[in-house]
């Protein structure tokens, strides 16, 4: 074996062993150290309520009016407002696309979706 190719054959072994070294010093992957805060506001609006979802402290979602429900209504109460934007902000966590159907509303007992 030549000189150039020992130290081919070392440098491949320095590499692989930082690789392995590198893998078993890594923490166990845990998804709630990765995720970012989440946050329902609820807020007053039109003789009514609405929610906020807040990323990381920025609004990520603005909802002023019911959503799953035709037309343009306000939660009638802060209570209902905030069941709903932690239902939506529940999906968002866990990756799903965070919309509510007038089903779903229905078995949250919002009123204003029957």
């Amino acid at each position: 074996m030549t000189k150039r190719n020992i130290i081919i054959v070392a440098g491949i072994a320095v590499i692989i062993l930082a690789f392995v070294v590198a893998r078993s010093y890594r923490r166990p992957h845990d998804a709630g150290n990765d995720m970012l805060p989440v946050a329902v506001v609820p807020f007053e609006i039109h003789n009514g309520w609405g929610y906020k979802v807040n990323v990381d402290g920025h609004t990520y979602i603005y909802q002023d009016i019911i959503p799953g429900v035709p037309g343009n209504r306000v939660f009638s109460s802060k209570e209902h407002a905030l069941r709903v934007g932690q239902a939506v902000a529940a999906k968002l966590t866990q990756n799903k696309i965070p919309s509510v159907s007038r089903q779903e509303l229905i078995a949250m007992q919002i009123p204003e979706a029957q």
